[in-house]
């Protein structure tokens, strides 16, 4: 999967940032220069620009240019409540994860089909399971698929276990998912999963799956996770609009 040119920007300027190339205080080159430096446009470069301005670690003022903050590291994260993005962090703070398996992989039809995902694309593909201090039954059971640019998200999911895959991709690459897309079903476990999760076949599940895409609408992130009864709820609040 090819990863866009704002993004690859972003990055490099990141890793300057992080590095002490460019210390907190001084001043980015131009836009001029970046774009010279980089073989880009103009909006390509300030589109890398906003991803580092939504971090707080750049500032962009007129008559001023654009003077570097702070360094990375802190950054905002969700919280769990689905009347917006925050709704997937309680989970992952009180169930730690573990990571069973990983490989790169290319979509098959079938597997296209349920990721809602174009067959061919290319995908870092992460097995891992959550379960709570001293329980050897899992919560629930997810497939995740990172853009295999980020494929060294795995080891730091390792080194982070409560930390979400995004918020680990947006701390080491800069790149920021802007919102989650979340389609919930129910189904029954099949076979192959019953006895991973450690219930019978047949078992009442929800099946949830999640797109998360950057601020252009690319596709970051996609997870498809089955709960079987009783282990996960989901409450989401409704406003009415005036």
């Amino acid at each position: 999967m090819a990863v866009a040119l704002y993004q690859k920007i972003s990055e490099d300027l990141l890793r300057k940032i992080s590095s002490g190339a460019l210390p907190v205080g001084s001043l980015l080159p131009t836009e001029m220069a970046l774009m010279a430096a980089y073989q880009a446009s103009r909006n390509t470069v300030r589109m890398a620009l906003q991803q580092l301005q939504a971090r707080g670690l750049i500032s962009r003022r007129r008559n001023r240019g654009t003077m570097v903050e702070a360094l990375p590291g802190g950054g905002g994260s969700f919280t769990q409540s689905l009347a917006s993005l925050e709704g997937l962090v309680t989970l992952a703070s009180t169930a730690q994860r573990e990571i069973l398996a990983s490989e790169d992989m290319v979509l098959d039809v079938a597997t296209a089909k349920v990721l809602h995902c174009q067959p061919g694309s290319r995908w870092h593909h992460l097995v891992l399971v959550r379960r709570e201090a001293g329980k050897a039954r899992p919560l629930g059971w997810t497939d995740a698929y990172v853009d295999p640019h980020y494929r060294q998200v795995r080891e730091l999911a390792q080194q982070q276990p409560a930390a979400l895959l995004v918020d680990l991709i947006e701390a080491a690459f800069g790149r920021r998912v802007e919102s989650v897309e979340q389609t919930v079903s129910v189904c029954a476990i099949g076979e192959d999963m019953a006895q991973p999760l450690g219930v019978a076949k047949g078992t009442p599940a929800l099946h949830v799956l999640r797109h998360y895409r950057d601020r252009a609408g690319a596709l970051v992130v996609v997870t498809k996770t089955l709960y079987p009864e009783n282990l996960y709820s989901m409450t989401t609040t409704l406003s009415r609009q005036q």
